[in-house]
């Protein structure tokens, strides 16, 4: 009897035990569910900023064709107004704020497709101001300029403006701006398209953005604006 007392006492105890091995697998379980669901919430890290998708999509909606003028670029080109200044042409306005050569890239085919008749290309400014490596742009820039057929697309690369370290928030070593430059010109030249150097147009004493052409130290003002459209006049 007492023997069989000690079997059931084991047999209840294994029984117990059990019980809570079981419950505490499925509390474990629950719990991974739980962090797996939490996990699949978190939003995932986009290549290219909303502002950017939507000026893309907006972009290649257009079925416009027969261009007379396309300006490409980042912020310095989006804030412009051109086709207030070439009333009498078609001009199209393919700046994108806080866009890279990279960027450009990846949306080049919409521009190329329209065959438009002269390509005005600025970019580079955030790429020095983000870290690319200058020979990554460099490649990024050619397959730009290669996308087109520049027997019907005259493809015009223009140099990255200087920027003013005294009102600009961010320091950005106007070295770096000229390094650039002589990458803009060398891809200009080896792919027979023209070569504009604005640099020296917008430079004060001391290698700066002239403080009349800006606001914040890097954009352009209506001033510096029309300096640019007035070289572009002059060629």
């Amino acid at each position: 009897m007492k023997k069989l007392r000690v079997l059931l006492t084991l047999s209840l105890s294994f029984n117990l035990l059990l019980v809570a091995f079981i419950g505490f697998v499925i509390f474990k379980k629950g719990q991974l569910n739980l962090f797996t669901n939490q996990l699949s919430d978190i939003p995932t890290v986009q290549e290219y900023p909303d502002y950017y998708l939507l000026k893309k999509d907006v972009f290649e909606a257009s079925d416009t064709t027969n261009i007379d003028k396309v300006f490409v670029g980042d912020s310095i080109s989006d804030y412009g107004d051109f086709q207030e200044y070439f009333s009498g042409e078609v001009v199209f306005n393919r700046g994108i704020s806080n866009d890279n050569a990279k960027g450009v890239l990846n949306r080049i085919d919409e521009v190329v497709n329209r065959n438009p008749k002269e390509v005005y290309i600025m970019i580079g400014i955030n790429d020095i101001l983000h870290g690319t490596d200058i020979i990554v742009f460099e490649e990024n820039v050619k397959n730009i300029v290669q996308a087109f057929d520049q027997s019907s697309s005259k493809v015009i690369v223009q140099s990255i403006l200087p920027v003013n370290n005294d009102i600009f928030r961010y320091e950005l070593s106007n070295d770096d701006v000229a390094e650039f430059n002589e990458v803009l010109q060398k891809i200009a030249q080896e792919n027979d398209s023209s070569y504009i150097d604005l640099h020296p147009y917008f430079t004060d004493e001391n290698g700066e953005l002239k403080k009349d052409y800006t606001f914040d130290g890097i954009h352009l003002n209506g001033k510096g604006y029309q300096v640019w459209i007035d070289v572009l006049a002059s060629r």
